[in-house]
Parts: structure tokens; C-alpha cells; sequence
């Protein structure tokens, strides 16, 4: 079994065999235990564990050419060669246009609150039992069939740049995405349920199953919905993948790629005022809370829109220096396909501050109303300007007259831009939200949102 102390010495020796070679390196290690329980037909049919360790380098030749590169490790063979390799293969790459240096202070770095769970291995062993029980509050709540997984891992990280800064990170963090249905597939709900310490989660696991079951049975006899103009509910679920893209589109990159609806938005009121969101990676309890990023460079709470108003963007070395500004903290490899990685600005948790609504308040409308629990397959028209479209999956219920109805087969087509300045309340019940759907871990409450465009779907 892999040590702190291994990672240590493979991560120095990378920069010490770098020394003289290139101009800069940067050398993570990391030791990953991880876990996954996954379940179908209400039974667990896959439970397996592993353990990986694994580099990745950063480095600079020539001060504008640089190379991406990662492996598993098993000797210091292994990193002599993925040196030697990386090296090799960055001489042959054009200079880079997205790099203007890298950290090179070495400072104290913050402590991360909630971050680690000391009981991560015996909850290794009762984590069977707790799924099995997820499973058994679904089907008590009406479920016919239940299907799903629970991930959960430990993370020893080391990194260290040959400019100085550097430092070691433990992490915990678990995910559970629960699906169930009646005999007919329509008839769906979902539970989630995600953060860092599972082992005193076990009630809100639980709580997943239950829920997904609920709305599976809530959701029988669903109708065909009429499209038109709506207000809309939207679960955190929904919300996070919706709503939440603004804000992890606050990023130089995507707005030089045009990947963003926010160029030439910065300083206007882009939502009303009760809207204020971070990129936080302090948040305690945040599934991409971190002590610093891959530069070194130590972690800040970073208020991306106050009272409605878009205040600042997330940036590392380059594009600050890009910006005449100060990094944010955010750099990391982001992946640019086939690959490809370059040192870019990247998203840590998106946090949006809690309102004061409830759910029944935010029903009790004169309205015709959609509460929306879960959505899958957005896509993009425009970037730019932020038109895309959205498929409602699992239980949605019309509200009209005081009545919720099952309803199914409505698109949401709309411009994110426009629903962003529609919010009309913003719950109290504020969730970390992560799944294939929401890749960037975002905290935010069940929103209302006026004049919403529903569309027919594609059966």
C-alpha cells in the first residue's frame, strides 16, 4: 500500500530530474482508494474497490512551449521515464498562446473544514447495508424497482513546483445517485445525495432512496404536458445544471473560446439582487474544496455575482496577467479533447447563498406552474448568447387551480440568460448537487423562475 511518504519522493524526484532540462515543472501525485457500489433490479450486483497511484507533470520549455502528461506509478523507474517522455514530447509542440508563467510565491495555505473522513475505511464495510437500505426506503415509498450507485474514495495528494510552492491535501468524498421506477419507465424518480464525510451520512442516503421512491409513485399516470409559457420549479438538482452553468461560465477562457453568454456583461445586473454566488473552494464539506490549485497558489473564496451583479471572473497565473489582475487560485489541467490538456482557469464549488422561500410557498401560485426534480441531456444552440434546450426526466407535476398532476414529454427551451433575470424566489433548502449531469460541484436551493418556454420533447 502506497504512503504519504512514496508520493513525496516520486513527486521530488520528478523536479529534480526536470532540473536544468526545462524551465518549470510541476509535479502532482496522488494515492487513490476507491469504492463503488452499484445496484440494479433493487439488488447490488457490482461492489469493488481499488487503489491507484498516479503523477501528473506540468512542464515548460523554451518559456512559451508546455506539456501536459500523467501516469501510474508504481517505481521511481516509472518516473524517471515519464520525465524523460514528457520532455521529449513537449520539444515537438508549437509555443502556447494561453501561457504567460506560472506561481512562483510560496505562501501559507488555508485549511479546509470538512474535508476528510477519519472512518473512511469502516465505512467501507458497512456501506453494503446502507445501500441496501436506500434500496429498501424506495421500494417502502411505492417503488417497483430500484437501480443506482454509491462512489465514495480517499485522496492523499502532493504537489510541488520547481518555483517552490507546494503542499499535501487529504480527501474524502462519496456520491450517491439513486433511480427508481414503476412497471412503466415513465413513471421515474431520483434521489441524490453527495459530500466528504459518508460515514455520518447514512440518514441522508436513506433520505435519496426514500425520495426517489416517492416521486416514482407520485409520478404515475403522468399526462402528456401542453408546451407553452410557464413559471418553473426547479429542484437543486435541476438547478445546479441550469442555472448553475452562469456562473461556472464567469471564466476568461471560455469567454476568449466563446463558451460564455457573460462577455461584455461584467458590472451590469445580470439577476435580481437576492442572487449572490462564489466560487469557493473553502466551502466546508465541498467535494472540490481544496488548500491551493495545481500552481500552488492558495485557495480564496472568490464572489463571482453580488446582489445580481456580475463582480469578478476566476483566473490562474496567465490569464490574471492576461487580465492586469491577481489570480483567483483556479488553475488546473483542463482537458481540450483527444488528450490535450493545458494550465487553464477551472471552476472549484459554485455556492449560491441560501434564500428565504420554502417549497409550499413557492407552490402556492395562481399561476400555471412546472416543478421540475430532475433533467438530463442539455445542449447548446448558442454560447454566446445562451440559447439551449433541456429534457425534464423522472417525476414533473404540473401545478394549476391548487392540483399537481403527473405530466411528461416537455422540453425546456429557453436563453439561460433570461431565466437567470427571471428568478423569482430562492429556497431555504440549499444542496450540494454532483452527478454526470453537474460535473462542477455546485451548492444551490430549489429556484422559481418566471415565464419559462416548454416545448414539446421527442418521444
Amino acid at each position: 500500500m502506497s504512503s504519504l511518504e512514496d508520493i513525496k519522493s516520486y513527486v521530488e524526484r520528478a523536479i529534480k530530474l526536470s532540473d536544468g532540462k526545462v524551465d518549470a515543472t510541476i509535479a502532482k501525485a496522488t494515492i487513490l482508494k476507491g469504492s463503488q457500489i452499484r445496484f440494479s433490479q433493487s439488488e447490488i450486483d457490482i461492489n469493488k474497490r481499488w487503489e491507484s497511484l498516479n503523477l501528473d507533470l506540468f512542464i515548460v520549455i523554451d518559456g512559451k512551449k508546455t506539456g501536459f502528461s500523467g501516469a501510474p506509478i508504481e517505481s521511481i523507474n516509472d518516473v524517471d521515464k515519464l520525465i524523460e517522455s514528457t520532455i521529449e514530447f513537449t520539444k515537438h509542440l508549437p509555443e502556447s498562446i494561453l501561457f504567460a508563467g506560472l506561481e512562483e510565491t510560496v505562501k501559507d495555505y488555508p485549511r479546509i473544514e470538512e474535508g476528510y473522513d477519519s472512518r473512511i475505511d469502516d465505512f467501507a464495510e458497512i456501506a453494503p447495508s446502507i445501500v441496501n437500505s436506500a434500496i429498501d426506503a424506495a421500494l417502502s415509498e411505492g417503488a417497483v424497482r430500484v437501480a443506482g450507485a454509491l462512489k465514495f474514495s480517499e485522496e492523499i495528494t502532493y504537489l510541488l513546483s520547481s518555483y517552490g510552492p507546494g503542499g499535501e491535501m487529504k480527501q474524502t468524498s462519496y456520491d450517491l445517485n439513486v433511480r427508481a421506477f414503476q412497471e412503466e419507465l415513465d413513471y421515474s424518480g431520483q434521489g441524490l445525495n453527495c459530500g466528504t464525510k459518508p460515514s455520518v451520512s447514512e440518514k441522508e442516503m436513506v433520505a435519496a432512496g426514500a425520495e426517489a421512491g416517492r416521486l416514482s409513485k407520485m409520478a404515475i399516470g403522468a399526462k402528456q404536458g401542453e408546451p407553452g409559457t410557464y413559471d418553473l420549479i426547479m429542484s437543486p438538482t435541476v438547478a445546479a445544471n441550469v442555472i448553475g452553468y452562469v456562473p461556472s461560465a464567469a471564466n476568461p477562457f471560455m469567454l476568449m473560446l466563446g463558451l460564455s453568454p457573460l462577455e461584455d456583461k461584467m458590472g451590469e445586473q445580470i439577476a435580481p439582487k437576492e442572487i449572490t454566488v462564489h466560487d469557493n473552494p473553502l466551502f466546508p464539506g465541498g467535494l472540490a474544496s481544496q488548500r491551493f490549485d495545481f500552481e500552488g497558489t492558495p485557495s480564496q473564496n472568490t464572489t463571482l455575482i453580488k446582489d445580481g451583479v456580475l463582480k469578478k471572473l476566476v483566473h490562474n497565473t496567465t490569464t490574471a496577467k492576461m487580465y492586469e489582475t491577481e489570480s483567483t487560485g483556479n488553475s488546473g489541467p483542463m482537458s481540450l479533447g483527444q488528450g490535450l490538456k493545458m494550465l487553464l482557469p477551472v471552476p472549484t464549488n459554485i455556492v449560491f447563498e441560501n434564500g428565504r422561500s420554502t417549497l409550499d410557498e413557492m407552490m402556492d401560485t395562481h399561476k400555471p406552474t412546472i416543478y421540475v426534480t430532475s433533467n438530463w441531456y442539455t445542449r447548446w444552440q448558442n454560447y454566446q448568447t445562451g440559447e439551449f434546450s433541456t429534457i425534464p426526466r423522472d417525476a414533473m407535476f404540473l401545478i394549476e387551480k391548487g392540483n399537481m398532476k403527473p405530466i411528461k414529454n416537455l422540453r425546456l427551451s429557453d436563453n439561460i440568460l433570461r431565466l437567470f433575470s427571471n428568478i423569482s424566489s430562492l429556497g431555504n433548502d440549499r444542496k450540494q448537487i454532483f452527478w454526470w449531469e453537474v460535473d462542477v460541484p455546485t451548492i444551490i436551493p430549489t429556484l422559481k423562475i418566471d415565464d419559462c418556454r416548454m416545448t414539446a420533447a421527442t418521444q
